[in-house]
């Protein structure tokens, strides 16, 4: 006897593509592995570009002042976040434990190293660079909005490529 079950199969797979290519034609997201992480800075800042280098650098305490020679203020949404998930794995190669060990290890060693500051939630991520000229954070593409309603707040390139590019690294 045929597993009838099976028969079945094609027609549920076929229901899938006809529902996604429909949502597409219709505007509606279709959200997959590989939404893209937009870095954010205050929108007095004149960067408009930095490399994966620098974003360590500034996130590693490495580097403490922008070219304007305002302080670096970098800012991350609490462990757990799929963003900053990615983001520690992209930028760093490391973990959210990986991540602690530094700045512990750092503070033992004598170096000179403060974590980011550390919100809770994207939307206060985003208060904090608005209200800080020299900070930095990033977010997940759904929460930036780049029309200017988001409040003080703009988007860089990294490594000469914007979220939306083709190529762009920093993805969940």
């Amino acid at each position: 006897m045929k597993n009838p079950t099976a028969a079945f199969l094609p027609i549920v797979v076929a229901i899938a593509v006809v529902f996604m290519l429909w949502a597409v034609g219709h505007g509606r997201p279709v959200h997959a592995a590989g939404d893209p992480i937009v870095v954010i800075v205050n929108v007095s800042n004149p960067v408009e570009n930095l490399s994966l280098s620098e974003l360590k650098k500034m996130f590693l305490s490495e580097r403490s002042r922008w070219d304007t020679g305002k302080s670096v203020a970098p800012v991350i949404v609490t462990a757990g976040a799929p963003e900053r998930k990615a983001f520690l794995k992209i930028v760093f190669g490391m973990s959210d434990a990986d991540f602690s060990n530094y700045f512990m290890q750092a503070a033992f060693t004598g170096k000179s190293a403060t974590p980011p500051k550390e919100v809770n939630n994207p939307s206060a991520l985003k208060s904090f660079v608005a209200s800080s000229a020299g900070a930095i954070g990033f977010v997940k593409a759904l929460d930036f909005h780049g029309d200017g309603s988001d409040g003080g707040v703009k988007a860089v390139k990294i490594d000469g490529l914007s979220a939306a590019d083709a190529g762009y690294k920093l993805r969940m």
